[in-house]
């Protein structure tokens, strides 16, 4: 959290309304046409997010309809992004394209989700809640 406001990646119309300045993208709008370099490191550390979130639900995938994707709306970080967990799956199935400054930040890091101590996480965890949660 280098100036205190996590940036969002994955948090896409079709997938749930949430709390933003900026309007919800589409996750329709954010296909790449080839595959994304790096994309099993992205994938992993996607996944290895730290959980602030953690959500017992069915999602639905909006580019394959009848097939849904299990704790979709989990939220992790890494300490300066929020992502869906799902975000790993769209990435992965449908060539989903990662924000350019996330994927910078992934590589410098050697696409190893840094720790990060309880006051951080707890931070992160409130900002996630006010994003997701209306009434929060």
């Amino acid at each position: 959290m280098t100036d205190g406001l996590l940036r969002t990646a994955g948090m896409f119309r079709e997938l749930g309304e949430v709390r933003s300045v900026e309007p919800q993208e589409s996750i329709f709008d954010r296909l790449r046409d080839d595959d994304l370099p790096e994309a099993e490191q992205v994938i992993g550390y996607l996944k290895a997010g730290h959980v602030l979130i953690a959500a017992m639900d069915i999602a639905d995938d909006p580019f394959e309809p009848g097939r849904q994707i299990m704790n979709g709306s989990t939220v992790l970080t890494d300490g300066d992004w929020l992502w869906r967990k799902d975000f790993a799956y769209f990435v992965e199935r449908h060539r989903v394209d990662v924000p350019v400054d996330f994927l910078h930040l992934m590589r410098s890091r050697g696409f190893t989700v840094p720790p990060r101590d309880f006051p951080t996480l707890a931070a992160c965890s409130a900002q996630a809640r006010q994003l997701m949660f209306w009434g929060s």
